[in-house]
């Protein structure tokens, strides 16, 4: 049985009249559409109020001091509102926690207002290598010669440069 053009016409037709209305789809929800227009500017910008985010601005809410040997960890959210978690090593953290006030201002200031409301500081091991004050001396004129000289067989000018740095590396002590 063969359909001609005309019923084919005929069915295309009928099956138009017969089609059910699209689904009904409601509106994306506000916090969709401001997502859309957020997500790329934080990405460019590097905004929200995450800890991550405040990494970036810490020196500048807690000064150079103390942004040198503490960091935000997370926010946390309770009854009284949300409380940035710090962590700081040992005295550092009680003196952290004395200037609070000022640094829930700070934060205020940059998150928005009344956005902390407290400042919890978690002591971390204080270090005890020393590897902050720790200095490297540089080469004695006869070490770097003898290192220089070590490397005269090698050809290859990229592995020489490798070789003598890992050279100075090794042969550079520190100081204490």
């Amino acid at each position: 049985m063969t359909i001609t053009r005309e019923d084919r016409q005929k069915i295309n037709r009928w099956l138009e009249s017969q089609r059910a209305r699209p689904q009904f789809r409601s509106t994306p929800s506000a916090g969709m559409a401001v997502s859309r227009v957020m997500r790329p500017l934080s990405k460019k910008y590097g905004g929200g109020s995450s800890a991550l985010s405040l990494a970036r601005l810490w020196p500048e809410i807690v000064g150079e001091r103390w942004s040198k040997i503490s960091s935000p960890v997370r926010f946390t959210t309770g009854r009284s509102g949300r409380t940035l978690v710090i962590s700081a090593p040992g005295a550092a953290a009680s003196l952290i926690m004395a200037a609070s006030g000022p640094i829930i201002d700070r934060l205020n200031t940059h998150l928005g207002p009344d956005h902390v409301k407290a400042i919890k500081v978690v002591q971390t091991k204080m270090r005890t290598d020393g590897a902050s004050v720790k200095t490297k001396r540089g080469l004695r004129p006869s070490e770097a010669l003898r290192l220089r000289e070590s490397l005269n067989s090698v050809e290859n000018e990229n592995l020489k440069a490798s070789l003598e740095r890992l050279g100075r590396g090794i042969l550079t002590k520190d100081e204490n």
